[in-house]
């Protein structure tokens, strides 16, 4: 029974953030922000270890700085430094000083540790709860400025002639992103949330015809991710988060193999 009891919650915790990361997910792929998810990643780390050094929430650390880093990363536009050169200034800086921070404590090294590759087995019902709230939180904002972030990754003449972007969304977004990063280090660690944020949408991408396709697709794909990567993760003895991007990866394979099945079929028809 116990053993039952934190596997699903590992199973339902993962799925629900996946899922979660799958819409946001698209508007990284669209504008080629992957860089940014990592960053923020980073500056988690750094906020996970100030919280345990303080000895408050880890969580909450983690979480508090992930949103002051995304902020900082949403006036990157306004500096004379190229905007993807601001962020990954910021993101080395936060994961230098995690490092740094984590080489002080010594009696809470292994804690940290689980930050940085996840440890899904060991969510409890409270994290469950809390993951749970986020992602509808983060769903639910998503939709409200869904419209303006689509306006934002179509850009050039498509968005000036929708009225251009929303400065206001484009802070929400980086906010949601850092939200869902500062959870996922608790499930997959700072080095793999990432791959949660790219790998499903990219598997669904050739799935979908339209952005909201895409969105939902990703989100399905993403939660089916969790439960396929706990079971390989069972079968072979091996750690459960990098499972669950290997099994998120091993969907993104068969959705472009399929993808690329159709086209030749679809080509050899039209011949």
């Amino acid at each position: 029974m116990i053993i039952d009891d934190f596997l699903w919650r590992a199973g339902l915790g993962a799925s629900v953030l996946a899922a979660a990361c799958g819409p946001i997910g698209c508007f990284i792929l669209w504008r080629r922000m992957a860089y940014v998810g990592e960053s923020v990643a980073h500056m988690g780390l750094l906020g996970a270890a100030l919280g345990l050094l303080m000895g408050v929430n880890a969580l909450l650390g983690t979480a508090a700085l992930a949103v002051i880093a995304a902020l900082v990363m949403a006036r990157a536009a306004d500096r004379t430094i190229p905007a993807g050169t601001f962020v990954g200034i910021v993101g080395h800086i936060g994961l230098a000083l995690g490092f740094v921070v984590l080489s002080l404590m010594e009696t809470v090294r292994t804690d940290l540790l689980g930050y940085l590759f996840g440890d899904v087995l060991a969510l409890t019902d409270r994290d469950l709860i809390a993951i749970a709230a986020v992602g509808i939180v983060v769903l639910g904002v998503t939709a409200v400025i869904w419209k303006p972030l689509l306006r934002a990754a179509a850009g050039g003449p498509i968005a000036a002639a929708e009225g251009g972007s929303s400065p206001l969304a484009q802070t929400g977004f980086l906010i949601l992103t850092a939200v869902l990063v500062a959870f996922g280090l608790k499930v997959v660690g700072a080095l793999l949330i990432v791959a949660l944020l790219i790998i499903p949408p990219a598997a669904a991408r050739p799935l979908a015809k339209t952005p909201e396709a895409m969105a939902i697709r990703a989100a399905i794909l993403g939660a089916a991710a969790a439960p396929l990567g706990l079971a390989a993760s069972l079968g072979s003895d091996a750690p459960a988060g990098p499972c669950i991007v290997l099994a998120a990866g091993a969907l993104f394979a068969l959705t472009s193999i399929a993808a690329a099945i159709s086209s030749s079929a679809l080509a050899k028809k039209a011949r």
